[in-house]
C-alpha cells in the first residue's frame, strides 16, 4: 500500500475528533443540527490551522447517508469518496493556479446543475485571496443567490485582500493558531496509536516551535521519528530543527552579559559553520530572553540583566532574526545585532548622558567647554593610567581633621549597592551619575564620593544643592 504522510493519516474525520477551533465547530455544529446552513463561508487564519479540514468535515457532515447528528458517519459511500477526493458534488478549487475570469465562468455555468451523488455541491475555495479583480466580480454574483443546492467554502491566509463586496456575503470564521498544549496533545495521542516511543519534551520542543500549525507539528514529528531509531528524544527534534543546545545559549548570555564581542560573533560563527539554521537559532535566542524577562518581571528573579536590557535585546535581536531570510548574507544580520548589544555604551552610561542633557535643559549646568575648571586639571598620562579619585565635599562641610574617619573599604559592598538603589527610586539618573564614581569614606552622618579627574560633569552635577541633598 502506498505511503501516507502523518498529516494526511491523522487528518481530523469529524467534529468530535477536532482539536481546537472549538467557536468555529460549535457554530457549525449548531447550523447543521438546526439546518441553519449558510450558502457561504469564508475561513481565514494562518496556515495549517484546519480551514480545509473543517471544510472537508462539513462537506461530509452535509452529504453524509447515516449521521448522527451533525456528526457525519465516515463509514458510507459518500464519506469514504469524499474523504479520498473522487466525490462529484464535492469541489476543490485552488485560486492560486484558477485564478481567472475564465475559470470562475465556468463555474457559474456548471452550478447551475444539480448534485450528481450527494444532497449538496460544495465548492472549496483555497487561497481565495489570489483571484484577480475581475474573477471576484465574476463569483459576487453567484455568492449573492447560488441555487439552495449550492455551499461555497472560501479559505485564505490573507484575508485583508479579499474585495468587502465578497466579504459581506460570506459568513466569517477566524481560525486561530493552536497552542502549545493543544498541539502537544495531539502529538502524544498519535505517537501512541503509530506504538512510538517519544520523550515529552521532544514532542514540546516540536509543539513550541510549529508556530502554532498543526500539519506543520505533524511534518516535524515525522521528520524527527526517521530521524530517531528507537525513541524520540529531545537530541533527535533539535537536530532535524537545526536548534542550538541551551548550552551554547548559556555561552552566548554570558557574552552578551560580559559585553564581549569577540566572543560573541566567535560562538556565531561556530554556528553558523556547524551548518545549523541561523533563522532558528535566531528564534531560539529571542525565546531565551524572553523567558528571562518574563522570569524577572513575573517572579522577581535575578537574571543578570535589567529589565531595560532584556527589552533592548529582545528587539534588537527579534529584528535581525526576522532579516536573516531576507539576507543574501544569512549571518550578517546577527553579526550586526550582537556587535549593536555588545559594543553600544551600556544602560548606565546611557543615562548618564540623559542626566546631562536634562542638567543643561534646565539651566543648572552649562557646557563644560565654556566652564573654569574648578580643580587642577591631572596630567593626561596619569589620568588614563591611575586616575586619583577626587573626594566630592564642599569646604564649609569639611569636619575636623581630628574627628574619627571610618574608611568605607571596610564597610561590606552590598552596603553601597543598596544605597544607589535607594537613590535609583528617588531619582534614577542621580543614581546613574553616582555610581561612576566610589564611596571615599562615612563619618558620622555624611557619605564622601570621589570621581577620576576626567569626570569633571558628574562631580558638578551631584555637587548641585538639590542633588547633594
Amino acid at each position: 500500500m502506498e505511503y501516507q504522510t502523518l498529516y494526511r493519516r491523522w487528518r481530523p474525520r469529524g467534529f468530535t475528533d477536532f482539536v481546537g477551533q472549538n467557536h468555529v465547530v460549535t457554530t457549525l455544529v449548531n447550523a447543521v443540527e438546526g439546518k441553519r446552513v449558510a450558502h457561504a463561508y469564508l475561513f481565514t487564519g494562518p496556515r495549517g490551522t484546519g480551514k480545509t479540514s473543517i471544510a472537508k468535515i462539513l462537506a461530509k457532515a452535509l452529504n453524509c447517508e447515516n449521521p448522527k447528528g451533525a456528526e457525519p458517519c465516515d463509514q458510507c459511500s459518500n464519506c469514504v469518496r469524499i474523504n479520498e477526493g473522487i466525490f462529484l458534488d464535492v469541489l476543490e478549487i485552488d485560486a492560486a493556479s484558477n485564478r481567472g475570469i475564465d475559470e470562475i465562468r465556468d463555474l457559474r455555468e456548471k452550478i447551475k446543475f444539480a448534485p450528481a451523488e450527494g444532497k449538496y455541491k460544495i465548492y472549496i475555495i483555497d487561497e481565495v485571496h489570489m483571484l484577480t479583480a475581475e474573477a471576484f466580480n465574476a463569483l459576487l454574483k453567484t455568492l449573492e443567490e447560488p441555487p439552495e443546492f449550492v455551499v461555497f467554502i472560501l479559505a485564505t491566509t490573507e484575508v485583508h485582500k479579499i474585495p468587502a463586496t465578497i466579504l459581506s456575503r460570506c459568513q466569517r470564521f477566524d481560525f486561530k493558531r493552536f497552542t502549545v498544549a493543544e498541539i502537544k496533545g495531539r502529538l502524544e495521542q498519535i505517537v501512541k496509536a503509530e506504538k512510538v516511543e517519544a520523550s515529552s519534551e521532544g514532542l514540546e520542543l516540536i509543539a513550541k516551535h510549529a508556530d502554532g500549525g498543526m500539519r506543520d507539528a505533524l511534518s516535524m514529528l515525522e521528520q524527527a521519528l526517521a530521524h530517531g531509531e528507537a525513541k524520540l528524544e529531545e537530541a533527535d527534534v533539535r537536530a532535524i530543527l537545526g536548534l542550538i543546545d541551551q548550552e551554547e545559549i548559556d555561552h552566548l548570555t554570558l557574552a552578551l552579559k560580559e559585553r564581549d564581542t569577540k566572543r560573541a560573533l566567535e560562538l556565531l560563527a561556530a554556528v553558523n559553520l556547524s551548518g545549523k539554521d541561523l533563522w532558528q537559532f535566531g528564534r531560539s535566542l529571542v525565546e531565551h530572553f524572553r523567558q528571562l524577562l518574563l522570569a524577572s518581571l513575573s517572579a522577581g528573579q535575578e537574571v543578570g540583566f535589567t529589565t531595560a536590557d532584556l527589552v533592548k535585546i529582545i528587539e534588537v535581536l527579534a529584528e535581525a532574526t526576522l532579516e536573516v531570510k531576507r539576507s543574501q548574507q544569512s549571518a550578517l544580520p546577527l553579526e550586526l545585532a550582537l556587535i549593536k548589544l555588545t559594543a553600544l555604551p551600556a544602560t548606565g552610561q546611557l543615562e548618564s548622558r540623559i542626566a546631562k542633557l536634562e542638567a543643561l535643559v534646565a539651566g543648572n549646568l552649562t557646557p563644560l567647554e565654556t566652564r573654569q575648571p574648578q580643580h587642577p586639571a591631572a596630567p593626561e598620562a596619569s589620568s588614563r593610567s591611575n586616575p586619583t579619585p577626587v573626594p566630592l565635599k564642599p569646604k564649609a562641610d569639611r569636619q575636623p581633621a581630628s574627628q574619627p574617619v571610618t574608611p568605607l573599604i571596610n564597610v561590606p559592598m552590598k552596603h553601597w549597592e543598596v544605597f544607589l538603589e535607594v537613590v535609583k527610586k528617588k531619582k534614577r539618573t542621580l543614581a546613574a551619575l553616582i555610581q561612576e564614581g566610589k564611596p571615599i569614606r562615612f563619618e558620622r552622618d555624611e557619605l564622601v564620593v570621589g570621581f577620576p579627574p576626567h569626570f569633571t560633569f558628574h562631580m558638578e552635577s551631584v555637587a548641585i544643592p538639590t542633588n547633594k541633598e
